[in-house]
């Protein structure tokens, strides 16, 4: 037995299939599957039922994939002590974002590199429901995401962390006919041309209205192409407010207000951070998460 052999046990528990498992382990398939015969083998114990509906652990299984995963948080928590000792911080932060506070955490691992030179660190934008796939694959560390109960509810392997609470709005030039609006309401929208950002949540929000009276002109993964849209007061675009608050080239416009939708429309999200709850987080992710709490919570 090896701790190679508890991380696949823990992976096989959390995916519910060999060949996810393998994926995600970076392993070929068979070198898994032999590995955990000879584990179980050696225990004497059978830890999976195998179906063509997947892989779920045994009654026995179960319980020692939860010894596994508390060993490899001890380990963990271990290797992050010995850290201490030395006085340095070591390891790798990845991130990912929902567009919004990405300025604001490219500066926090600015500041978080010079305290500790040692690590490395990676941040990219995308959307929330390609955030959360990543997360769960064990690509990425820590994901920023708008999200609701429905969320928390579907995936109870991820822990959630709400930062702020947000709702959409829909962003007009200050030319447009729109502006003089306190609140936006469906009739409003009728023949104006909108511009999205490719976000599931925002698909939703849109498939709320009765019927479809603006024209989608596209979507796009790219902030700066919304903001120019705005500017040029060639479409208005509807999304989260608060990543008309956060984001660099959003935040600092002046050519474009946001307006809140009139009820039914208006509805909440939450907008936060998560990560694997499985895995046992880094010292150097415990610092960044506590550094972003300050910042933003």
């Amino acid at each position: 037995m090896n701790m190679e052999q508890l991380k696949y046990i823990v992976e096989i528990a959390n995916t519910g299939s060999l060949k996810e498992a393998a994926e995600n382990l970076h392993i070929t398939l068979p070198a898994l599957s032999q590995s955990i015969k000879n584990l179980e083998k050696e225990l004497n114990i059978l830890l999976f039922h195998r179906s063509r509906r997947g892989t779920i652990p045994t009654e026995e299984g179960q319980k020692l994939v939860e010894k596994a995963n508390g060993v490899l948080v001890k380990l963990q928590e271990f290797i992050d002590e010995a850290e201490e000792y030395t006085d340095t911080m070591n390891g790798e932060i990845k991130v990912a974002t929902y567009p919004g506070p990405m300025e604001i955490l490219v500066h926090l691992i600015a500041d978080i590199k010079r305290d500790y030179p040692n690590i490395k660190a990676s941040i990219y934008e995308n959307s929330t429901e390609y955030i959360i796939g990543k997360v769960l694959e064990g690509e990425v560390d820590v994901g920023f995401i708008t999200y609701t109960e429905k969320e928390e509810k579907m995936y109870p392997n991820l822990f959630f962390k709400k930062l702020i609470e947000g709702h959409m709005v829909a962003a007009v030039n200050k030319n447009s006919t729109l502006a003089k609006y306190s609140l936006i309401t469906e009739e409003l929208l009728k023949n104006q041309p909108v511009v999205l950002y490719n976000d599931i949540y925002i698909e939703d929000f849109i498939k709320g209205f009765t019927t479809k009276p603006f024209e989608i002109l596209f979507t796009t993964n790219n902030v700066d192409t919304i903001r120019h849209a705005l500017e040029n007061n060639t479409a208005i675009n509807i999304g989260f407010d608060y990543a008309f608050k956060t984001d660099a080239s959003l935040s600092r416009s002046e050519q474009f207000i946001v307006i809140n939708f009139a009820p039914p429309h208006y509805k909440t999200y939450s907008f936060g951070y998560i990560y694997n709850a499985n895995n046992g987080l880094s010292r150097i992710i415990r610092e960044f998460l506590k550094r972003i709490q300050t910042k933003i919570g």
